[in-house]
């Protein structure tokens, strides 16, 4: 099935703010909401709050609509410092999805320092315990019916080093398991590969074929080098993860839906800030013409 997705949004950890955007969803004929777990108080000290849960699921079921999840941004399964940490919330994004019967949980693939990257032995021995934990991981998920998405990042940090496409693709290949598939994000691929010199197509052609979730979105390639202000402000300059309309930024859509090979299972999954609310008619319809292709 080929379905178009909208990131929700929970400003000051308000649950119930999605019911209108549950709505809106439905007006504009979007099949379905991400719920960004990691801006709510539905996890509270590496356990579940059942509280907040009940309010999630009082929310959110039976309302006719497909939900995916977006787990916190900070997991990060090759900071070895913290691994026991980022794998227990892991589980609990896991558990939290399979209540609310959503489809897939997006969580990061880790990044780590250029200088660790550098030292291959050791990277190497941090992406097998990262690759170790996806197989036990992908089991888990499979109980609660759930399928990991694993996004693709770029660097956060000029000091850090973050997986290129064709790397994660690779690694989750070898993991082979069925619960545990990609989310490429195309700003993401777009920018880091632009700061790594690699090929964006190529790079995106490696991870296509996992990739079941779709994070839309444009920009132009380049990573943040310049302060700013405000978040608007980098807009002007054209740099970092800009969330903007689609066709707002040079990201070629098109020549990627020409030539990358995608599941016949697919969401591309919109993640636009609210300020372009006005434009978001625009950007579903260029990606309904996108799936058109595939």
């Amino acid at each position: 099935m080929k379905k178009i997705g909208f990131t929700g949004q929970c400003p000051n950890g308000d649950i119930s703010s999605l019911t209108n955007q549950i709505s809106l969803c439905k007006e504009a004929g979007i099949d379905s909401l991400e719920v960004s777990i990691y801006e709510t108080d539905v996890i509270v000290g590496k356990k579940i709050n059942l509280p907040e849960l009940k309010i999630l699921k009082d929310t959110l079921l039976n309302k006719e609509m497909n939900y995916t999840v977006h787990g916190e941004l900070s997991v990060n399964l090759l900071d070895q410092d913290n691994f026991e940490d980022h794998k227990e919330v892991l589980k609990r994004d896991i558990e939290v999805s399979g209540e609310i019967n959503a489809t897939h949980l997006v969580t990061h693939f880790g990044q780590t320092t250029n200088v660790i990257f550098e030292n291959k032995e050791i990277y190497a021995s941090h992406l097998k315990r990262q690759q170790e934990c996806y197989s036990e991981m992908g089991e888990y998920a499979k109980k609660y019916n759930v399928t990991l998405a694993i996004e693709n990042l770029f660097p956060f940090k000029l000091d850090l080093y973050a997986p290129l496409p064709s790397e994660i693709a690779k690694q989750l290949n070898e993991v082979g398991h069925p619960n545990v598939k990609c989310c490429m994000d195309i700003s993401h691929a777009y920018i880091n590969c632009t700061y790594r010199n690699a090929h964006l197509i190529n790079e995106l052609k490696e991870m296509g074929p996992l990739s079941e979730h779709i994070h839309m979105h444009d920009s132009f390639g380049n990573i943040e080098k310049i302060w700013t202000y405000i978040e608007a402000e980098s807009t002007s300059y054209g740099q970092g993860d800009l969330h903007l309309p689609l066709g707002w930024g040079d990201i070629p859509f098109d020549k990627i839906f020409d030539e990358v090979k995608f599941p016949n299972k697919i969401n591309l999954n919109f993640e636009l800030p609210w300020r372009y609310e006005k434009y978001y008619q625009e950007s579903i319809s260029k990606a309904r013409s996108l799936l058109e292709k595939l």
